[in-house]
């Protein structure tokens, strides 16, 4: 018992250390399962975005996935995955969460994670809602901040007619350009101190990656 325990803990703590560095480049703080994404969330199932992302000398790529929807009391919920590659790690790791719209911002109900070479996890509520204190609370930041302009932005993807926002952050200003031909959150390029984040791939037709029946992790909230 002890050692499900404390398998389903490194699962975690790996996740988390794999995408620190690119959290705090983009605002968000140590520990966050991602970078943080700002603007409306528009899914559509089947669709994505695949994007190349630097900082300090270190790439990685990651990408937000819509690979699922069902009702959640009366709401409206999608499976996003968020899968990340690249840097230290051997393989890709996959963050599956069921986020429910119809609120002021979307939230995040249900959390299943892989790590490579080992079955997928779920993780409990009282683990679930820990990480999102540690990580801003909702799935994305809904408020995109200060309109710069329009501009046409080249990436690996192509060429996109966005929209310049500003955003201001604990880490700093954010700065990331948007448009409606890329789901689910319209990214185009992103930019904040050492980090440089741009589209390298729409995606569609997907499905999940997570492979296996999801397990249930035995978590236990600490003794005070």
């Amino acid at each position: 018992m002890k050692r499900v325990k404390i398998a389903g803990l490194i699962v975690v703590i790996v996740l988390s250390l794999a995408v620190s560095g690119l959290s705090q480049g983009m605002g968000g703080r140590r520990g966050s399962r991602a970078p943080q994404m700002f603007g409306a969330f528009k899914p559509e199932v089947g669709t994505g975005a695949q994007y190349q992302a630097t900082t300090k000398d270190r790439p990685m790529e990651f990408a937000y996935v819509i690979v699922g929807k069902e009702d959640v009391e009366g709401s409206t919920g999608y499976w996003m995955e968020i899968r990340t590659s690249g840097g230290e790690m051997a393989g890709e790791m996959v963050m599956k969460e069921l986020v429910v719209t119809g609120g002021d911002k979307p939230q995040i109900k249900r959390m299943i994670m892989q790590s490579p070479g080992r079955p997928p996890m779920e993780m409990p509520t009282a683990m679930m809602n820990m990480t999102q204190r540690g990580s801003g609370g909702q799935a994305g930041e809904t408020d995109p901040g200060v309109k710069v302009g329009s501009e046409t932005i080249t990436v690996p993807a192509g060429t996109f007619d966005c929209e310049h926002y500003r955003k201001q952050t604990q880490g700093g200003p954010v700065d990331f350009w948007v448009s409606a031909k890329v789901s689910p959150y319209g990214t185009v390029k992103m930019t904040s101190g050492e980090m440089t984040m741009v589209l390298e791939k729409v995606l569609s037709n997907e499905t999940s990656h997570i492979k296996g029946e999801p397990q249930k992790m035995n978590f236990q909230m600490p003794r005070p």
